[in-house]
Protein backbone atom coordinates (compact mmCIF):
# COMPACT_ATOMS: atom_id res chain seq x y z
CA UNK A 1 0.00 0.00 0.00
CA UNK A 2 1.08 3.54 -0.77
CA UNK A 3 2.52 5.27 2.32
CA UNK A 4 2.11 9.12 0.50
CA UNK A 5 4.60 11.45 0.71
CA UNK A 6 8.37 10.75 1.19
CA UNK A 7 10.32 10.40 3.98
CA UNK A 8 11.95 13.80 3.47
CA UNK A 9 8.61 15.10 2.87
CA UNK A 10 7.41 14.16 6.28
CA UNK A 11 10.56 15.41 8.12
CA UNK A 12 10.31 18.89 6.60
CA UNK A 13 6.87 18.87 7.93
CA UNK A 14 7.78 17.52 11.68
CA UNK A 15 9.98 21.03 11.69
CA UNK A 16 7.65 23.41 10.43
CA UNK A 17 5.26 24.64 13.53
CA UNK A 18 1.62 24.58 12.86
CA UNK A 19 2.29 23.51 9.12
CA UNK A 20 -0.40 20.47 10.16
CA UNK A 21 -3.21 22.32 11.07
CA UNK A 22 -3.47 25.26 8.90
CA UNK A 23 -6.68 24.96 7.03
CA UNK A 24 -7.33 23.30 10.30
CA UNK A 25 -10.82 22.01 9.33
CA UNK A 26 -9.12 19.35 6.80
CA UNK A 27 -7.17 17.93 10.12
CA UNK A 28 -7.49 14.01 10.10
CA UNK A 29 -5.47 12.56 11.78
CA UNK A 30 -6.88 9.16 10.47
CA UNK A 31 -5.68 10.22 6.94
CA UNK A 32 -2.46 11.14 8.21
CA UNK A 33 -2.08 7.51 9.69
CA UNK A 34 -2.82 5.70 6.96
CA UNK A 35 -0.06 8.13 4.86
CA UNK A 36 2.38 6.65 6.73
CA UNK A 37 1.19 3.29 6.80
CA UNK A 38 0.47 3.12 10.59
CA UNK A 39 -2.67 1.62 12.87
CA UNK A 40 -3.04 1.19 16.37
CA UNK A 41 -4.49 -1.77 18.10
CA UNK A 42 -5.37 -3.41 21.36
CA UNK A 43 -4.69 -7.16 22.47
CA UNK A 44 -6.03 -8.50 25.31
CA UNK A 45 -4.46 -11.66 25.74
CA UNK A 46 -6.39 -13.72 27.75
CA UNK A 47 -9.62 -13.58 25.86
CA UNK A 48 -7.67 -13.09 22.63
CA UNK A 49 -9.26 -10.39 21.17
CA UNK A 50 -7.38 -8.08 19.13
CA UNK A 51 -9.44 -4.33 18.52
CA UNK A 52 -7.66 -1.91 15.93
CA UNK A 53 -7.80 1.75 15.32
CA UNK A 54 -10.15 3.69 12.39
CA UNK A 55 -7.57 3.42 9.95
CA UNK A 56 -7.06 -0.49 9.96
CA UNK A 57 -9.08 -1.53 6.60
CA UNK A 58 -6.96 1.37 4.86
CA UNK A 59 -3.90 0.25 6.13
CA UNK A 60 -4.07 -3.18 5.85
CA UNK A 61 -5.88 -3.53 2.60
CA UNK A 62 -8.93 -5.75 4.21
CA UNK A 63 -12.52 -6.08 3.28
CA UNK A 64 -13.22 -6.46 6.99
CA UNK A 65 -11.55 -7.35 9.97
CA UNK A 66 -13.14 -10.63 11.34
CA UNK A 67 -10.06 -12.38 10.17
CA UNK A 68 -7.86 -10.31 12.29
CA UNK A 69 -9.96 -9.95 15.08
CA UNK A 70 -8.21 -12.09 17.60
CA UNK A 71 -4.16 -12.59 18.03
CA UNK A 72 -4.65 -15.96 16.71
CA UNK A 73 -5.88 -14.62 13.77
CA UNK A 74 -3.37 -12.18 12.93
CA UNK A 75 -0.84 -15.32 13.88
CA UNK A 76 -2.14 -17.23 10.89
CA UNK A 77 -1.34 -14.91 8.39
CA UNK A 78 2.20 -14.67 9.87
CA UNK A 79 4.58 -15.95 6.97
CA UNK A 80 6.38 -18.72 9.11
CA UNK A 81 10.22 -17.86 9.29
CA UNK A 82 9.78 -14.46 8.89
CA UNK A 83 10.78 -13.23 12.35
CA UNK A 84 9.46 -13.45 15.90
CA UNK A 85 5.90 -12.90 15.82
CA UNK A 86 4.13 -10.70 18.22
CA UNK A 87 3.27 -13.55 20.87
CA UNK A 88 7.30 -14.62 20.30
CA UNK A 89 8.59 -11.24 21.42
CA UNK A 90 6.01 -10.46 24.30
CA UNK A 91 6.65 -14.50 25.85
CA UNK A 92 10.24 -14.73 24.59
CA UNK A 93 12.25 -13.31 27.52
CA UNK A 94 12.27 -13.11 31.37
CA UNK A 95 10.88 -9.62 31.97
CA UNK A 96 8.29 -9.38 34.32
CA UNK A 97 5.89 -6.15 34.19
CA UNK A 98 6.43 -4.17 37.50
CA UNK A 99 3.32 -1.80 36.97
CA UNK A 100 4.42 0.04 33.95
CA UNK A 101 4.54 -2.19 31.04
CA UNK A 102 7.54 -3.63 29.26
CA UNK A 103 8.14 -2.41 25.67
CA UNK A 104 8.81 -5.13 22.74
CA UNK A 105 9.29 -4.22 19.11
CA UNK A 106 9.46 -7.19 16.68
CA UNK A 107 9.40 -7.37 12.73
CA UNK A 108 7.80 -10.01 10.18
CA UNK A 109 6.05 -10.59 7.35
CA UNK A 110 2.01 -10.80 7.58
CA UNK A 111 0.15 -12.59 4.37
CA UNK A 112 -2.95 -10.06 3.76
CA UNK A 113 -4.29 -11.75 0.74
CA UNK A 114 -2.93 -15.02 -1.59
CA UNK A 115 -1.00 -13.00 -3.80
CA UNK A 116 0.04 -10.10 -1.23
CA UNK A 117 2.60 -10.05 1.43
CA UNK A 118 3.78 -7.42 3.24
CA UNK A 119 6.67 -6.80 5.92
CA UNK A 120 5.57 -5.20 9.04
CA UNK A 121 7.01 -3.36 12.25
CA UNK A 122 5.26 -3.96 15.31
CA UNK A 123 5.84 -2.18 17.94
CA UNK A 124 4.14 -1.46 21.42
CA UNK A 125 3.77 -2.11 25.41
CA UNK A 126 2.59 -5.21 27.23
CA UNK A 127 1.05 -5.09 30.74
CA UNK A 128 1.37 -8.09 33.21
CA UNK A 129 -1.01 -9.75 35.44
CA UNK A 130 -0.43 -10.37 39.06
CA UNK A 131 2.63 -12.55 38.20
CA UNK A 132 4.38 -10.05 36.12
CA UNK A 133 3.60 -12.37 32.45
CA UNK A 134 1.42 -10.58 29.20
CA UNK A 135 -1.99 -9.96 29.91
CA UNK A 136 -2.58 -7.44 27.46
CA UNK A 137 -1.22 -5.05 25.00
CA UNK A 138 -1.04 -1.88 23.37
CA UNK A 139 1.04 -1.16 20.14
CA UNK A 140 1.23 0.31 16.28
CA UNK A 141 1.68 -2.02 13.36
CA UNK A 142 3.78 -0.23 10.96
CA UNK A 143 3.84 -1.32 7.00
CA UNK A 144 7.49 -1.19 6.41
CA UNK A 145 7.68 -2.13 2.30
CA UNK A 146 5.59 -4.15 0.43
CA UNK A 147 7.18 -7.48 0.24
CA UNK A 148 7.44 -10.08 -2.15
CA UNK A 149 8.23 -12.99 -0.11
CA UNK A 150 9.22 -16.31 -1.66
CA UNK A 151 6.20 -18.89 -1.78
CA UNK A 152 7.94 -21.62 -3.58
CA UNK A 153 8.72 -23.89 -0.98
CA UNK A 154 4.03 -24.38 -0.50
CA UNK A 155 2.37 -26.56 -2.61
CA UNK A 156 -1.10 -25.35 -0.94
CA UNK A 157 -1.59 -22.24 0.39
CA UNK A 158 -4.12 -22.37 3.44
CA UNK A 159 -7.20 -21.73 1.90
CA UNK A 160 -7.11 -24.70 -0.35
CA UNK A 161 -5.55 -26.86 2.51
CA UNK A 162 -8.62 -26.16 4.33
CA UNK A 163 -10.53 -26.89 1.33
CA UNK A 164 -9.01 -30.59 1.13
CA UNK A 165 -9.28 -31.56 4.97
CA UNK A 166 -12.63 -29.91 5.49
CA UNK A 167 -14.57 -33.10 4.16
CA UNK A 168 -12.58 -35.45 6.30
CA UNK A 169 -13.14 -32.91 9.36
CA UNK A 170 -17.34 -32.89 8.74
CA UNK A 171 -16.78 -37.01 8.15
CA UNK A 172 -15.71 -37.07 11.92
CA UNK A 173 -17.76 -34.82 13.35
CA UNK A 174 -20.62 -36.90 11.69
CA UNK A 175 -19.23 -40.25 13.08
CA UNK A 176 -18.23 -39.13 16.33
CA UNK A 177 -14.56 -40.63 15.29
CA UNK A 178 -11.63 -39.07 16.21
CA UNK A 179 -9.64 -37.26 13.50
CA UNK A 180 -6.31 -35.89 14.75
CA UNK A 181 -4.41 -32.61 12.81
CA UNK A 182 -0.50 -32.95 12.86
CA UNK A 183 1.10 -29.58 12.68
CA UNK A 184 5.08 -29.61 11.87
CA UNK A 185 7.86 -26.99 10.59
CA UNK A 186 11.81 -27.26 10.63
CA UNK A 187 13.54 -25.39 13.08
CA UNK A 188 15.58 -22.76 11.26
CA UNK A 189 14.93 -23.35 7.50
CA UNK A 190 14.68 -19.80 6.75
CA UNK A 191 18.59 -19.41 7.67
CA UNK A 192 19.25 -22.13 5.51
CA UNK A 193 16.93 -20.20 3.00
CA UNK A 194 19.10 -17.14 3.62
CA UNK A 195 22.77 -19.02 3.33
CA UNK A 196 22.96 -21.82 0.89
CA UNK A 197 19.33 -20.66 -0.95
CA UNK A 198 16.00 -21.40 -1.84
CA UNK A 199 16.33 -24.56 -3.87
CA UNK A 200 18.67 -26.13 -1.51
CA UNK A 201 16.28 -25.15 1.96
CA UNK A 202 13.28 -26.51 -0.62
CA UNK A 203 14.97 -30.16 -1.10
CA UNK A 204 15.82 -30.06 2.84
CA UNK A 205 11.95 -29.76 3.17
CA UNK A 206 11.43 -31.96 0.82
CA UNK A 207 13.37 -34.79 2.51
CA UNK A 208 11.75 -34.35 5.81
CA UNK A 209 8.26 -34.85 4.21
CA UNK A 210 9.80 -37.97 2.33
CA UNK A 211 10.41 -39.26 5.86
CA UNK A 212 7.26 -38.39 7.32
CA UNK A 213 5.61 -40.56 4.94
CA UNK A 214 8.43 -43.34 5.49
CA UNK A 215 6.58 -44.12 8.91
CA UNK A 216 2.70 -43.14 8.15
CA UNK A 217 -0.27 -45.69 8.01
CA UNK A 218 -1.33 -45.58 4.53
CA UNK A 219 -4.69 -44.38 5.75
CA UNK A 220 -3.07 -41.15 6.82
CA UNK A 221 -3.00 -37.98 4.94
CA UNK A 222 0.22 -35.21 4.31
CA UNK A 223 -0.06 -31.98 2.94
CA UNK A 224 2.56 -29.26 2.64
CA UNK A 225 1.76 -25.96 3.03
CA UNK A 226 2.26 -22.26 4.11
CA UNK A 227 5.90 -22.68 3.06
CA UNK A 228 7.65 -24.29 6.54
CA UNK A 229 4.71 -26.14 7.39
CA UNK A 230 3.33 -29.89 6.97
CA UNK A 231 -0.01 -31.14 8.23
CA UNK A 232 -1.13 -34.54 9.01
CA UNK A 233 -3.69 -35.72 9.39
CA UNK A 234 -4.27 -39.09 11.61
CA UNK A 235 -7.29 -40.77 11.27
CA UNK A 236 -8.44 -42.95 14.35
CA UNK A 237 -5.79 -41.69 16.25
CA UNK A 238 -7.08 -41.35 19.96
CA UNK A 239 -5.61 -38.01 22.49
CA UNK A 240 -3.57 -40.71 24.39
CA UNK A 241 -1.78 -42.03 20.92
CA UNK A 242 -0.42 -38.86 19.64
CA UNK A 243 2.30 -38.76 21.64
CA UNK A 244 3.84 -41.97 20.12
CA UNK A 245 2.67 -41.42 16.41
CA UNK A 246 4.74 -37.95 17.35
CA UNK A 247 7.59 -39.57 18.47
CA UNK A 248 7.94 -41.89 15.61
CA UNK A 249 7.48 -39.00 12.86
CA UNK A 250 10.62 -37.36 15.29
CA UNK A 251 12.55 -40.05 15.04
CA UNK A 252 12.17 -40.41 11.80
CA UNK A 253 13.21 -37.30 10.34
CA UNK A 254 15.93 -36.12 13.33
CA UNK A 255 17.62 -39.37 13.07
CA UNK A 256 20.01 -38.77 10.68
CA UNK A 257 21.37 -35.69 8.86
CA UNK A 258 19.81 -34.34 5.54
CA UNK A 259 22.98 -33.99 3.02
CA UNK A 260 22.90 -30.13 2.02
CA UNK A 261 25.87 -28.49 -0.43
CA UNK A 262 29.08 -28.42 1.69
CA UNK A 263 27.90 -31.01 4.44
CA UNK A 264 25.15 -32.68 5.93
CA UNK A 265 22.44 -30.39 8.05
CA UNK A 266 20.35 -31.81 11.17
CA UNK A 267 16.93 -30.92 11.44
CA UNK A 268 14.35 -30.47 14.00
CA UNK A 269 10.55 -30.51 14.22
CA UNK A 270 8.54 -28.61 16.61
CA UNK A 271 4.65 -30.09 16.26
CA UNK A 272 1.27 -28.92 17.68
CA UNK A 273 -1.68 -31.11 17.42
CA UNK A 274 -5.60 -30.72 17.98
CA UNK A 275 -8.43 -33.18 17.32
CA UNK A 276 -11.97 -33.52 16.34
CA UNK A 277 -14.69 -33.40 16.82
CA UNK A 278 -13.71 -33.06 20.55
CA UNK A 279 -11.67 -29.48 20.00
CA UNK A 280 -12.97 -28.63 16.74
CA UNK A 281 -16.28 -28.95 14.49
CA UNK A 282 -14.84 -27.33 11.40
CA UNK A 283 -11.37 -27.35 9.46
CA UNK A 284 -10.48 -23.75 10.14
CA UNK A 285 -10.82 -24.59 13.49
CA UNK A 286 -9.02 -27.45 13.50
CA UNK A 287 -6.00 -25.96 11.86
CA UNK A 288 -6.16 -22.38 14.35
CA UNK A 289 -5.68 -25.06 17.45
CA UNK A 290 -3.51 -27.35 16.09
CA UNK A 291 -1.61 -23.97 14.78
CA UNK A 292 -1.82 -22.56 18.33
CA UNK A 293 -0.37 -25.93 19.49
CA UNK A 294 2.87 -25.28 17.23
CA UNK A 295 3.09 -21.99 18.96
CA UNK A 296 3.19 -22.94 21.98
CA UNK A 297 6.08 -25.84 20.91
CA UNK A 298 7.94 -23.39 19.32
CA UNK A 299 7.72 -21.27 22.43
CA UNK A 300 9.44 -24.04 24.51
CA UNK A 301 12.91 -24.75 23.57
CA UNK A 302 12.42 -27.77 26.13
CA UNK A 303 9.16 -29.25 24.83
CA UNK A 304 9.49 -29.48 20.46
CA UNK A 305 5.64 -31.05 20.88
CA UNK A 306 2.33 -29.66 22.42
CA UNK A 307 -1.32 -30.44 22.06
CA UNK A 308 -3.97 -27.86 22.48
CA UNK A 309 -6.57 -28.66 24.95
CA UNK A 310 -4.02 -28.03 28.22
CA UNK A 311 -3.50 -24.73 27.87
CA UNK A 312 -6.41 -23.15 27.09
CA UNK A 313 -8.45 -25.06 29.87
CA UNK A 314 -5.65 -23.17 32.28
CA UNK A 315 -6.83 -20.34 30.64
CA UNK A 316 -10.51 -20.50 30.52
CA UNK A 317 -10.38 -21.85 34.32
CA UNK A 318 -7.91 -19.14 34.84
CA UNK A 319 -10.43 -16.44 34.30
CA UNK A 320 -13.31 -17.73 36.14
CA UNK A 321 -11.02 -17.15 39.28
CA UNK A 322 -10.25 -13.50 38.60
CA UNK A 323 -13.98 -12.65 37.74
CA UNK A 324 -14.98 -14.50 41.26
CA UNK A 325 -11.57 -12.90 42.84
CA UNK A 326 -13.18 -9.82 41.55
CA UNK A 327 -16.66 -9.72 42.98
CA UNK A 328 -14.89 -10.45 46.42
CA UNK A 329 -12.57 -7.74 46.37
CA UNK A 330 -15.32 -5.03 45.67
CA UNK A 331 -17.23 -6.94 48.73
CA UNK A 332 -14.52 -6.93 50.62
CA UNK A 333 -12.79 -3.56 49.65
CA UNK A 334 -9.85 -4.87 48.44
CA UNK A 335 -10.37 -2.60 44.95
CA UNK A 336 -7.23 0.22 45.49
CA UNK A 337 -5.52 2.82 43.60
CA UNK A 338 -1.73 3.36 42.42
CA UNK A 339 -0.98 6.68 41.36
CA UNK A 340 1.64 7.55 38.59
CA UNK A 341 2.94 11.13 38.36
CA UNK A 342 2.84 13.54 35.41
CA UNK A 343 4.83 16.28 35.42
CA UNK A 344 5.35 19.24 34.03
CA UNK A 345 7.23 19.18 30.85
CA UNK A 346 9.69 21.74 31.04
CA UNK A 347 10.71 22.09 34.76
CA UNK A 348 9.71 18.27 35.60
CA UNK A 349 7.82 19.24 38.69
CA UNK A 350 5.24 16.99 39.15
CA UNK A 351 1.93 18.61 38.56
CA UNK A 352 -0.69 15.94 38.71
CA UNK A 353 -1.04 12.22 39.06
CA UNK A 354 -3.19 9.39 37.46
CA UNK A 355 -5.00 7.18 39.44
CA UNK A 356 -4.38 3.42 38.21
CA UNK A 357 -6.79 0.52 39.49
CA UNK A 358 -5.31 -2.41 41.31
CA UNK A 359 -7.07 -5.24 43.57
CA UNK A 360 -5.60 -7.38 46.45
CA UNK A 361 -6.09 -10.66 45.61
CA UNK A 362 -7.19 -13.00 49.21
CA UNK A 363 -3.41 -14.32 49.87
CA UNK A 364 -2.47 -10.85 49.73
CA UNK A 365 -1.11 -10.27 45.85
CA UNK A 366 -1.91 -7.32 44.06
CA UNK A 367 -3.68 -7.71 40.83
CA UNK A 368 -3.38 -5.43 37.94
CA UNK A 369 -5.98 -3.92 36.05
CA UNK A 370 -4.52 -5.40 32.67
CA UNK A 371 -5.57 -8.99 33.98
CA UNK A 372 -8.56 -8.02 35.49
CA UNK A 373 -10.63 -5.60 33.20
CA UNK A 374 -11.37 -8.35 30.86
CA UNK A 375 -12.95 -10.95 33.70
CA UNK A 376 -14.70 -7.44 34.78
CA UNK A 377 -15.95 -6.63 31.37
CA UNK A 378 -17.18 -9.72 31.08
CA UNK A 379 -19.31 -10.10 34.02
CA UNK A 380 -20.39 -7.07 33.60
CA UNK A 381 -18.83 -4.88 36.68
CA UNK A 382 -17.25 -2.40 35.24
CA UNK A 383 -19.75 0.72 36.68
CA UNK A 384 -18.95 -0.72 40.24
CA UNK A 385 -15.61 -0.62 39.80
CA UNK A 386 -15.42 2.67 38.13
CA UNK A 387 -17.80 3.74 40.84
CA UNK A 388 -15.79 2.60 43.24
CA UNK A 389 -12.19 4.04 41.87
CA UNK A 390 -14.35 7.50 41.73
CA UNK A 391 -14.58 7.30 45.58
CA UNK A 392 -11.33 6.28 46.56
CA UNK A 393 -9.76 9.49 44.19
CA UNK A 394 -12.50 11.87 45.88
CA UNK A 395 -11.24 10.76 49.26
CA UNK A 396 -7.69 11.06 48.29
CA UNK A 397 -8.38 14.55 47.01
CA UNK A 398 -10.07 15.51 50.26
CA UNK A 399 -6.96 14.06 52.74
CA UNK A 400 -4.16 15.89 50.30
CA UNK A 401 -5.89 19.29 49.54
CA UNK A 402 -2.90 20.13 47.29
CA UNK A 403 -3.34 17.08 44.78
CA UNK A 404 -4.77 17.04 41.51
CA UNK A 405 -5.84 13.28 39.88
CA UNK A 406 -6.98 12.05 37.08
CA UNK A 407 -9.33 8.47 36.68
CA UNK A 408 -10.30 6.48 33.80
CA UNK A 409 -14.23 6.22 32.77
CA UNK A 410 -15.37 3.48 30.86
CA UNK A 411 -17.66 4.22 27.98
CA UNK A 412 -20.10 1.31 29.44
CA UNK A 413 -20.15 3.58 32.79
CA UNK A 414 -20.39 7.27 30.85
CA UNK A 415 -23.74 5.72 29.18
CA UNK A 416 -25.16 4.79 32.24
CA UNK A 417 -27.80 6.95 33.08
CA UNK A 418 -26.94 7.08 36.63
CA UNK A 419 -23.51 7.88 36.01
CA UNK A 420 -24.15 11.93 36.49
CA UNK A 421 -25.79 11.20 39.39
CA UNK A 422 -23.46 9.16 41.17
CA UNK A 423 -20.72 11.98 40.02
CA UNK A 424 -22.65 14.53 41.35
CA UNK A 425 -22.98 12.86 45.02
CA UNK A 426 -19.46 12.17 45.26
CA UNK A 427 -18.41 15.96 44.32
CA UNK A 428 -21.47 16.91 46.40
CA UNK A 429 -20.34 15.07 49.60
CA UNK A 430 -16.62 16.60 48.93
CA UNK A 431 -16.84 20.23 48.55
CA UNK A 432 -13.64 21.67 46.65
CA UNK A 433 -12.23 18.89 44.79
CA UNK A 434 -14.27 19.03 41.16
CA UNK A 435 -11.51 20.96 40.42
CA UNK A 436 -8.91 19.27 41.50
CA UNK A 437 -10.55 15.90 39.47
CA UNK A 438 -10.06 14.92 36.00
CA UNK A 439 -11.85 12.20 34.17
CA UNK A 440 -10.54 10.43 31.17
CA UNK A 441 -12.49 8.80 28.41
CA UNK A 442 -10.31 6.82 25.71
CA UNK A 443 -10.48 8.67 22.02
CA UNK A 444 -12.42 5.66 20.68
CA UNK A 445 -15.42 6.02 23.22
CA UNK A 446 -15.17 9.54 22.89
CA UNK A 447 -16.35 9.05 19.14
CA UNK A 448 -18.88 6.20 19.73
CA UNK A 449 -22.00 8.47 19.71
CA UNK A 450 -20.63 11.60 19.26
CA UNK A 451 -23.76 14.05 20.04
CA UNK A 452 -24.84 12.23 23.02
CA UNK A 453 -21.01 11.90 24.41
CA UNK A 454 -20.59 15.84 23.68
CA UNK A 455 -23.89 16.20 25.60
CA UNK A 456 -22.41 13.86 28.85
CA UNK A 457 -19.31 15.60 28.70
CA UNK A 458 -20.92 18.47 28.99
CA UNK A 459 -22.48 17.85 31.59
CA UNK A 460 -19.46 16.61 33.66
CA UNK A 461 -17.57 19.90 32.89
CA UNK A 462 -20.72 22.27 34.68
CA UNK A 463 -20.16 20.38 37.57
CA UNK A 464 -16.43 21.30 37.43
CA UNK A 465 -14.34 18.89 36.67
CA UNK A 466 -11.65 18.20 33.70
CA UNK A 467 -11.88 16.41 30.71
CA UNK A 468 -9.28 14.64 29.19
CA UNK A 469 -9.18 12.14 26.16
CA UNK A 470 -7.09 9.42 26.66
CA UNK A 471 -4.89 7.09 23.98
CA UNK A 472 -5.15 10.32 21.41
CA UNK A 473 -3.80 9.30 17.82
CA UNK A 474 -5.53 6.18 17.13
CA UNK A 475 -7.68 8.04 14.05
CA UNK A 476 -10.99 8.08 15.48
CA UNK A 477 -11.50 11.93 16.45
CA UNK A 478 -11.95 14.36 13.79
CA UNK A 479 -10.83 17.38 14.03
CA UNK A 480 -15.07 18.89 13.91
CA UNK A 481 -15.82 16.31 16.77
CA UNK A 482 -12.40 17.94 19.07
CA UNK A 483 -13.32 20.96 18.53
CA UNK A 484 -16.80 20.10 19.38
CA UNK A 485 -15.88 18.59 22.67
CA UNK A 486 -15.01 20.41 25.58
CA UNK A 487 -11.62 18.80 26.18
CA UNK A 488 -8.93 20.05 28.50
CA UNK A 489 -6.33 17.73 28.26
CA UNK A 490 -4.91 15.38 25.56
CA UNK A 491 -3.10 12.59 26.54
CA UNK A 492 -0.72 11.24 23.52
CA UNK A 493 -0.42 7.54 22.74
CA UNK A 494 2.14 6.58 23.83
CA UNK A 495 2.46 3.65 21.35
CA UNK A 496 3.65 6.60 19.34
CA UNK A 497 6.06 8.26 21.84
CA UNK A 498 7.78 5.17 22.43
CA UNK A 499 8.84 5.10 18.95
CA UNK A 500 10.32 8.63 18.56
CA UNK A 501 13.89 8.15 18.84
CA UNK A 502 13.78 5.56 15.91
CA UNK A 503 10.72 6.35 13.83
CA UNK A 504 10.55 9.78 11.23
CA UNK A 505 6.76 8.74 11.02
CA UNK A 506 5.99 8.69 14.68
CA UNK A 507 7.54 12.13 14.99
CA UNK A 508 6.20 13.79 12.18
CA UNK A 509 2.21 12.20 13.65
CA UNK A 510 3.24 13.24 17.17
CA UNK A 511 4.47 16.42 15.89
CA UNK A 512 1.14 17.21 14.12
CA UNK A 513 -1.33 15.95 17.01
CA UNK A 514 0.92 18.82 19.15
CA UNK A 515 -0.02 21.27 16.45
CA UNK A 516 -3.52 20.38 16.64
CA UNK A 517 -3.48 20.54 20.16
CA UNK A 518 -2.08 23.88 20.34
CA UNK A 519 -4.12 25.42 18.14
CA UNK A 520 -7.49 24.30 19.74
CA UNK A 521 -5.65 25.46 22.91
CA UNK A 522 -5.45 22.36 24.88
CA UNK A 523 -2.55 20.85 26.82
CA UNK A 524 -1.16 17.99 25.80
CA UNK A 525 0.20 15.07 27.97
CA UNK A 526 3.08 12.30 26.45
CA UNK A 527 2.33 9.12 27.66
CA UNK A 528 5.18 6.34 27.98
CA UNK A 529 8.47 8.54 28.13
CA UNK A 530 11.42 6.52 28.95
CA UNK A 531 14.28 8.45 28.06
CA UNK A 532 15.59 11.85 28.30
CA UNK A 533 16.14 12.55 24.05
CA UNK A 534 12.74 11.75 23.74
CA UNK A 535 11.44 13.98 26.75
CA UNK A 536 13.46 16.76 25.44
CA UNK A 537 12.45 16.49 22.24
CA UNK A 538 8.43 16.34 23.36
CA UNK A 539 8.88 19.80 25.05
CA UNK A 540 10.95 21.82 22.46
CA UNK A 541 7.70 20.78 20.33
CA UNK A 542 5.35 22.29 23.13
CA UNK A 543 3.85 19.32 24.83
CA UNK A 544 2.99 20.41 28.16
CA UNK A 545 3.23 17.45 30.18
CA UNK A 546 5.15 13.89 30.58
CA UNK A 547 4.12 10.62 31.60
CA UNK A 548 6.13 7.22 32.19
CA UNK A 549 8.76 5.98 33.69
CA UNK A 550 11.56 8.53 33.07
CA UNK A 551 9.13 10.84 35.29
CA UNK A 552 7.87 8.27 38.07
CA UNK A 553 6.93 4.90 38.45
CA UNK A 554 2.95 4.39 39.44
CA UNK A 555 2.55 3.99 43.86
CA UNK A 556 0.21 2.14 45.32
CA UNK A 557 -1.76 4.54 48.22
CA UNK A 558 -3.42 3.07 51.22
CA UNK A 559 -6.93 3.99 51.33
CA UNK A 560 -8.19 6.76 53.15
CA UNK A 561 -11.29 6.85 55.62
CA UNK A 562 -14.40 7.64 52.85
CA UNK A 563 -16.24 10.46 53.31
CA UNK A 564 -19.04 9.91 50.66
CA UNK A 565 -22.13 8.32 50.57
CA UNK A 566 -21.98 5.90 48.52
CA UNK A 567 -20.70 2.01 49.14
CA UNK A 568 -20.41 -0.44 46.18
CA UNK A 569 -21.45 -3.95 47.26
CA UNK A 570 -21.80 -6.80 44.62
CA UNK A 571 -24.84 -9.35 45.61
Amino acid sequence: MARGGSGDARREAAKAPGRAVRGAAAFDPRAILTSIGEVVYDWDIASDALSWGANALEVLGLDDLDPVSTGRGLALMVEPDSGLTRHEALHGGEVRDRGEGVPYRTRYALRLAPDRVVTVEDTGRWFGDRDGQPACAHGVLRIETPADESTSLATRDRTSFLTLIAPEVAEAVRSRRVLTLVVASVDGLRHLNEELGEDVADGVLRTVAARVRSVMRRRDRLVRYAGNRLGLLLRSCAPDQIETAVKRIAWAVEGEPIPVPGGARGVRLRIGAACAPEQAADAGGLLRRAEEALHAAKSDVTKPFAVFNAAMARNLKRARDITTEIVEALNGRRVLIARQPIVDARTRQPTFSEALLRARAVDGSLIAATEIMPAIERAGLVPLVDGRVLELVADHLVAHPDARMSLNLSILTLERADWLGILASHLGARPGIASRLVIEITETAAVRDPAATRARLNAMKALGVGIAIDDFGAGHTSFKHLRSFPVDLLKIDGAFVQNLARSADDRFFVRTLVDLAQHLGIATVAEWVEDEETAQQLAEWGVDYLQGTLCGAPALLAPVPAAGPLKTSVA
